[in-house]
């Protein structure tokens, strides 16, 4: 019974032909124009250095003055790590993170 199952497949099965289709791909009408970054007014490695020359100064205060310049929290954290800027954070859950100079370093 099975190998009439099979051959009834066989006869009920039809041919297939190909299909041609042809595509076409559009050029964008619009021209795609690379964004401009915001020009850096200074160097990510000297405003560390400048920032935290009298100590220890909170995490939120050098990105917000970096971005006054013109830095974004990449470009600093790039130079900090560079640079091996210390980060540590004060006693207690809610403490601020702060970064400092090696040899500021508790």
């Amino acid at each position: 019974m099975a190998a009439n199952i099979f051959e009834r497949l066989k006869e009920e099965r039809q041919p297939t032909t190909p299909i041609e289709e042809t595509v076409t791909i559009k050029q964008p009408t619009t021209k795609i124009t690379p964004r401009k970054a915001t020009p850096r007014l200074v160097d990510p490695k000297d405003f560390i250095v400048d920032v935290l020359t009298n100590g220890p100064v909170p995490t939120k205060n050098v990105l917000a003055r970096g971005a006054e310049r013109g830095l974004t929290r990449k470009q600093i954290w790039r130079a900090r790590e560079q640079l091996d800027i210390v980060a540590f954070k004060e006693i207690g859950p809610r403490g601020p993170w702060f970064l400092a100079l090696p040899h500021h370093q508790r």
